[in-house]
């Protein structure tokens, strides 16, 4: 996740283009998440940053997609790659219609733009069954695996040979 504070600095693409290049991990395969709010403190020096961390190779993720100010101006505005729909939209959304209708336009929405997309917060087999017949890419949350140390995490992966 980066920061506003980290969007501000412009010498950070470099930074982190010479700190994976160290570990030998590839630009592609690092996602950067970006929150809403983090990108507009000050729009232009955070759009700079964006763009150079894109043209490094980077992905971006716009997180907690929806609850921020300006949600479908941030999407054409900035070279995004991955929509993370926030839970809010997500949890409850199976037996909540609105919620449901939000859920799979923004899917639709993020389709039409090439983003891929991930649906936090799934916590139930309705939620699940739900982002996955409306198409969604990935998801996260609890009925997955809750938070673990990293250590706990790389048994975990092996467990399921990830």
């Amino acid at each position: 996740n980066l920061s506003a504070n980290w969007l501000a600095d412009i010498r950070l693409p470099e930074f982190i283009m010479a700190t994976i290049h160290a570990t030998e991990f590839r630009a592609e395969n690092l996602i950067l998440e970006i929150t809403e709010t983090g990108v507009m403190t000050d729009m232009a020096t955070s759009l700079d940053v964006m763009t150079r961390l894109r043209l490094k190779g980077f992905k971006l993720s716009i997180d907690d997609f929806g609850t921020g100010y300006s949600s479908m101006e941030q999407l054409q505005r900035i070279p995004f790659g991955e929509l993370k729909l926030d839970r809010a939209f997500v949890q409850g959304a199976a037996e909540k219609p609105a919620a449901r209708a939000i859920l799979a336009s923004t899917l639709e929405m993020a389709r039409k733009l090439n983003l891929s997309t991930v649906a936090e917060g799934v916590e139930t087999q309705a939620d699940l069954d739900l982002v996955r017949g409306l198409g969604c890419d990935l998801v996260q949350g609890w009925l997955i695996a809750k938070a673990m140390p990293v250590e706990q995490l790389i048994e975990w992966l092996r467990e399921r040979g990830s």
